[in-house]
């Protein structure tokens, strides 16, 4: 027998299944957020808005990678002709300040997708409402560092690194210099290239993926690099403050080998935020002089030497003993604390080891304290880090050695893992500059909304 109304040798017509109320909501919520987010980044526009926010769309849906501004302005998300794209570029201006508090404030809490969150609820199984209560009898300045220890789930972690914009072929561009590039043009053996140097601050996600969410970028230079990456923090922190985020723990700031931990650590000295930086090997740090009561002779200015090397290397990096005879540096101490994690998927068995209170020893008379009377004391956490393989099954040719310094001690856990989080922004940088073609778009100004739109 066939259904009403449906002719014979049809199949009855089949009505579409309920929609899920959670799910539409859902779907309402985030595009409601995205339109907020959009008509956010429209007002950041404050000249030539139109073909400016039509050039960011075509940057972003773009299947293919951009090399000249002619194939940007064929995108069908522009839909104006090519003469509005240079006009836009050349007469178009952006409210730098109001875009960079946009990112800052909406970005970061977006990175971590659903299956990040769930991967976030799983392991984050601290009862907040108890972890009160047994702090309500511990004194405020102890209550804060278990508070600020116990974050680390909902903590914000920035990864700061610099990328080269090559411009080879534009010789009267001011402020042009040698970058670190793969495509030398100078000889063999050089790994540099006539351009600019790009600072990026992103915030990577809990779990290891392509995606890291970009906050801020700034031209540098290897002289104003330190003054340059403290104002970038600062001014992060000042946005993070201001949008009302980051109230869950100070931020973690990770950067690579390439700056200089003793600087930075001076001067972000009193701002909210952990600093997490690779050390090159041979770095060498101190403890506090050991004393006691009745103890002759003039107090020592340090304590025992922790030198960022490994057990082969003693004996090569040898010291100078009496009458200029070399000697074998004393092995390390003991560190204070010790992880270890056996069976981990990607490094097999990973051993961090920690110095906790050590402080590196610095001159007055060159870099980032030069001129000055008075040197700080600036003590952190030094951390040794091995690891069985590497994720490719290569076996590690050194060890990693790292410093950590903040308003209160954090777990090794947390921190090496959020070291290896920063190697995010190593795919999320070439997405940016060099997959879309950008390094060959030799006639974007400096200051482009090309820069800060991606």
């Amino acid at each position: 027998m066939f259904s009403q109304g449906c002719p014979a040798g049809s199949s009855p017509a089949m009505a579409p299944a309920a929609l899920d109320p959670a799910q539409v909501a859902g779907a309402v919520d985030r595009y409601m957020a995205l339109r907020e987010f959009r008509a956010r980044l429209y007002g950041c526009l404050t000249a030539r808005a139109d073909a400016l926010f039509e050039l960011c769309d075509a940057i972003l849906c773009a299947d293919h990678a951009v090399t000249s501004l002619v194939q940007l302005s064929l995108v069908p998300e522009f839909r104006r002709g090519h003469g509005a794209l240079y006009d836009a570029l050349a007469a178009g201006q952006v409210d730098e300040e109001a875009l960079a508090a946009l990112l800052t404030g909406t970005l970061p809490q977006l990175v971590d997708g659903p299956e990040a969150l769930a991967w976030v609820r799983e392991h984050d199984t601290i009862d907040y409402g108890l972890l009160e209560q047994a702090l309500a009898a511990v004194p405020a300045a102890q209550a804060a560092q278990v508070r600020e220890a116990c974050a680390r789930w909902r903590r914000l972690r920035f990864a700061i690194d610099a990328t080269p914009y090559p411009r080879p072929d534009a010789e009267c561009s001011p402020g042009r210099g040698h970058v670190h590039h793969d495509a030398c043009r100078c000889d063999s053996t050089r790994k540099t290239i006539p351009g600019w140097e790009y600072q990026f601050i992103a915030a990577p996600g809990h779990l290891r993926t392509a995606w890291a969410a970009l906050v801020d970028v700034e031209r540098t230079t290897p002289a104003t690099r330190t003054a340059q990456t403290a104002r970038q923090v600062k001014n992060l922190l000042r946005r993070l403050h201001a949008a009302g985020a980051g109230r869950d723990g100070a931020p973690l700031v990770i950067m690579d080998a390439g700056y200089s931990a003793a600087a930075l650590t001076a001067a972000l000295a009193g701002q909210d935020a952990h600093l997490l930086i690779r050390l090159a090997s041979g770095s060498v740090f101190y403890a506090d002089p050991v004393t006691w009561e009745g103890r002759y002779g003039r107090p020592a200015r340090r304590g025992a030497a922790v030198h960022c090397l490994e057990p082969a290397d003693f004996e090569t990096a040898a010291g100078h003993g009496p009458r200029g005879r070399k000697k074998p540096l004393p092995p390390n101490p003991e560190p204070d604390e010790t992880l270890v994690l056996p069976g981990t998927p990607l490094f097999g068995t990973v051993q961090a080891e920690a110095w906790h209170g050590v402080h590196p020893q610095i001159h007055g008379d060159r870099g980032w304290f030069a001129g000055r009377t008075h040197l700080p004391v600036l003590r952190g956490t030094l951390i040794h880090l091995t690891v069985e393989r590497l994720p490719d099954g290569r076996d590690p040719h050194r060890a990693m050695w790292l410093w950590h310094a903040g308003p209160g001690p954090l777990s090794l856990d947390e921190l090496w893992r959020a070291y290896l989080a920063r190697f995010d922004i190593e795919t999320s940088k070439p997405q940016c500059c060099h997959r879309r073609g950008l390094s060959a778009l030799s006639s974007v100004p400096s200051r482009s909304v090309f820069m800060l739109a991606a």
